[in-house]
């Protein structure tokens, strides 16, 4: 097994609810603005190797952008759910608890800093 592969196999991937359609065997990476908490949609990958990897080249190029304390930088997030962005508008119980275990990462994250 390659070292990508071990790495993209401790990612954590965010699921839709249970019982919702979403999953298309694809992994989209989400750009979560923890600041404004807000969501962007960024690319599709049909792996989560490719996914993985385009989240952590997202997590380096944010690091240089933005000025702003650890727990506060953008966090791209990596999901199995291809309708997060009409989800988060429509089930407000499903962003309210996105937006607190992506929270959670975002401090967690401030810590190691």
């Amino acid at each position: 097994m390659t070292q990508g592969k071990v790495k993209a196999a401790k990612v954590k991937v965010y699921e839709p609810p249970a019982g919702t359609a979403g999953a298309g065997g694809q992994f989209h990476v989400y750009v979560y603005d923890a600041f404004h908490k807000t969501f962007a949609a960024a690319k599709s990958f049909e792996t989560v190797e490719k996914a993985t990897a385009f989240q952590r080249h997202e997590q380096e190029r944010i690091y240089t952008v933005q000025e702003a304390e650890p727990e506060l930088f953008d966090l791209p997030f990596i999901s199995s759910d291809s309708d997060l962005m009409a989800r988060i508008e429509r089930e407000p119980a499903y962003r309210q608890r996105l937006e607190r275990d992506l929270g959670a990462d975002a401090r967690a994250r401030g810590r190691r800093h």
